[in-house]
């Protein structure tokens, strides 16, 4: 799978998104995108915190490695939804972030 399948699939969903469940505006539905990231990055943390036996004994009982995964997957996800959102072209924006990464750190490709 490529950064460019996962945004068009990601376009996809988007689209469904905002027909499903329609906001007044794009200021709305990049508010609600970005509550979203805040929502599946805190689903995220717990499953961290689990994982480390740093929660209540009857979460720790129901870990499981695949729920981090599902969980990363769905900030990633939210991520992409929110790129879609804003414009973003994606794969170009992280080759740049890789490249000044490392040109700062001195690291050779």
């Amino acid at each position: 799978m490529t950064i460019d399948s996962l945004v068009k699939q990601y376009a996809e969903i988007s689209s469904f998104l905002n027909t499903r469940w329609p906001l007044k505006n794009h200021e709305q539905r990049t508010f609600a995108r970005t509550m979203k990231i805040m929502e599946e990055l805190g689903e995220l943390s717990d499953e961290i915190l689990t994982s480390m036996n740093l929660q209540r004994n009857t979460k720790i009982e129901k870990f499981s490695k695949e729920n981090v995964e599902d969980e990363f997957a769905d900030v990633l996800g939210s991520l992409i939804l929110l790129g879609i959102e804003l414009d973003i072209d994606v794969k170009e924006v992280m080759q740049r972030k890789i490249n000044f990464t490392r040109d700062r750190f001195g690291m050779d490709e």
